[in-house]
């Protein structure tokens, strides 16, 4: 390897990859940002102060962090050739059922 190529570590299986052949996994939580349906009646009789006091009142005890958790967090991972194919495959991890004849 030339001493000049930098490595990368997989995320997921620890494998050294060289800058520029891997995958990067970007990933995006964010709150729901649509509103509930209200009619207008409701806009109408809702509180806008009452419902900011209670909402500040809910996150005085938080962290910055759970507060950030609360709106958006993103992950950025880098994965090899073998991992990002069985990332595509199941990007949650989710349980499978596997059955024969079928996908």
């Amino acid at each position: 390897m030339d001493h000049m190529e930098r490595l990368e570590t997989c995320a997921l299986c620890g494998r050294s990859v060289t800058v520029g052949e891997g995958f990067v996994v970007r990933i995006d939580v964010f709150a729901d940002p649509r509103l509930p349906h209200m009619s207008a009646d409701e806009i109408a009789e809702g509180d806008l102060h009452a419902a900011i006091a209670a909402a500040i009142e809910e996150a005085k005890d938080l962290s910055a962090d759970d507060l950030q958790d609360g709106v958006h967090r993103r992950f950025e991972y880098r994965l090899c050739a073998p991992c990002q194919r069985r990332f595509l495959a199941n990007p949650l991890g989710l349980p499978r059922d596997h059955r024969i004849g079928e996908n």
